[in-house]
């Protein structure tokens, strides 16, 4: 059986885009307690690696993962996330795990924001 094709992400030679959805826009905004507009113009988000499917539900590795976890393990606080996210990366975001915000099975390796051309 071949593998899925996704269109979620883009490759470039300095790293990885993921392309934000509006599911992902909506749940961030949410766990960030801000309007979903004020996240209206963020369309991707450079990351150090591609995508991955949840191994337990199938949901595809997103920013709302990203987030949820930084704010649970308190990497990131949330006005640091915001100011990150309405303004713009001023500096590659340190690595930390990441679990599934759908139902909380770990990702394999670490996550972090990254510069990309």
């Amino acid at each position: 059986m071949a593998s899925p094709t996704f269109n979620d992400e883009l490759q470039t030679a300095g790293g990885y885009h993921w392309l934000l959805t509006n599911e992902e826009r909506q749940h961030i905004a949410e766990i960030l307690e801000i309007d979903e507009s004020n996240l209206a113009h963020v369309s991707h988000t450079p990351i150090n690696r591609s995508r991955m499917t949840c191994t337990q539900c199938g949901k595809r590795s997103g920013l709302d993962d990203v987030v949820q976890s930084a704010h649970e393990l308190g990497v990131h606080t949330s006005a640091f996330m915001i100011n990150v996210l309405v303004n713009g990366l001023k500096a590659n975001g340190p690595v930390h795990g990441m679990d599934c915000s759908r139902c909380g099975e770990r990702f394999d390796g670490v996550f972090s924001y990254s510069f990309c051309d």
